[in-house]
C-alpha cells in the first residue's frame, strides 16, 4: 500500500527530529538533544503508521508534538535568534501544527456526512 503525503509529510518531520537530536548529540554531546530527537521521531512514526486506521487519534497526537515543538524551539529562536536548529524545527513544527490540524479538522468532516 502506497504512503499518503501525511505519512510522507510525517516520516519527513520525524528523520528532521531525529537527525537533530543526533546533531546535536555529536556537536555538544547534548543527552537531552538525542533523547527529545529520538522520542520525538518514534511517536511521530507511530503517527505515521496510525494515520491511514486512525486519523484523528493520529493527527492530535501529531499536533500535540508538533505544538510542542513549535513552543519551545520557536522561544529559542525569539531569544538567540539562530537558524538552525531552532528557526528550521520551530517553522516546520509551524507547518506542521496546521497540517495536523486540517487533518482532524476533514476527518470529523468526514463523519458528519
Amino acid at each position: 500500500m502506497a504512503l499518503s503525503n501525511s505519512q510522507k509529510f510525517t516520516l519527513g518531520y520525524a528523520a528532521l527530529l531525529g537527525a537533530g537530536g543526533v546533531i546535536g548529540y555529536v556537536k555538544s554531546g547534548s543527552q537531552k538533544s538525542i533523547l527529545a530527537g529520538g522520542l520525538s521521531a518514534a511517536v511521530l512514526y507511530y503517527v505515521s503508521t496510525e494515520l491511514p486506521v486512525r486519523p484523528v487519534l493520529a493527527s492530535s497526537v501529531g499536533l500535540g508534538i508538533s505544538a510542542a515543538l513549535l513552543g519551545v524551539m520557536g522561544s529559542r529562536f525569539k531569544k538567540s535568534g539562530k537558524i538552525f536548529p531552532a528557526g528550521v524545527v520551530s517553522l516546520v513544527s509551524l507547518i506542521m501544527t496546521g497540517g495536523y490540524l486540517h487533518g482532524i479538522m476533514r476527518s470529523l468532516h468526514k463523519q458528519q456526512i
